[in-house]
């Protein structure tokens, strides 16, 4: 497998503090892939935003509500969430509370970030696999939505799926920082990459 090297350049004034060790190719197409199942992501908002206001316009003005408008904009809101979860972790935008990290020393950060970072695979990787047996139960038991009559089970494996790509990235961020390579994908450029854009 082909890597990318990074390397840090200092100079005789200002040496670098921190020498990267290469990366894998991988992980640039990985968070790519991310960044495009974020697009799904919206999408599905959209969609949602808009079947609500035409279930209100239709409800208002013709007496017509678009029926079974609660349940499809809770099967989107799946989608919407769990899609966009591993790219938000690829560019660092869960909340983190930083009132002990801030005030200890490099090393003890390091040790925190990786802690938190396995402590979220283990976590994460559970309920990816719940919901991928609670996907075959859907699947098994034929439920549906009341209203629509849509299957659960789509949408539960999506969800699955989401959650698995969490895990992953969070995965690909314990490497970046055994390596010292940079985390957030927002802190890298294509020079950063050799040229690839992540």
């Amino acid at each position: 497998m082909k890597e990318i090297c990074l390397e840090t350049q200092g100079t005789d004034d200002a040496p670098a503090e921190l020498q990267m060790r290469p990366v894998p190719r991988w992980i640039p197409a990985f968070r790519r892939f991310n960044g495009v199942m974020h697009y799904v992501a919206g999408v599905a908002l959209l969609g949602f935003l808009f079947l609500t206001v035409a279930d209100i316009i239709g409800r208002s003005a013709f007496n017509r509500p678009v029926a079974g408008t609660v349940e499809l904009t809770s099967l989107a809101l799946v989608v919407v969430v769990y899609v966009a979860l591993a790219h938000s972790e690829d560019m660092g935008d869960h909340i983190t509370i930083d009132l002990i990290y801030e005030r200890v020393g490099r090393r003890a950060k390091l040790f925190l970030d990786i802690f938190s970072d396995l402590l979220t695979i283990v976590i994460v990787a559970l309920i990816s696999f719940q919901l991928y047996h609670f996907g075959l139960r859907n699947l098994a038991s034929g439920a549906e939505t009341p209203v629509r009559d849509w299957p659960f089970w789509p949408f539960v494996f999506v969800a699955s799926l989401g959650a698995a790509l969490y895990a992953l990235s969070t995965v690909v961020r314990v490497v970046l920082r055994l390596r010292g390579a940079p985390v957030d994908a927002a802190d890298l450029t294509m020079d950063d990459w050799g040229g690839i854009e992540i």
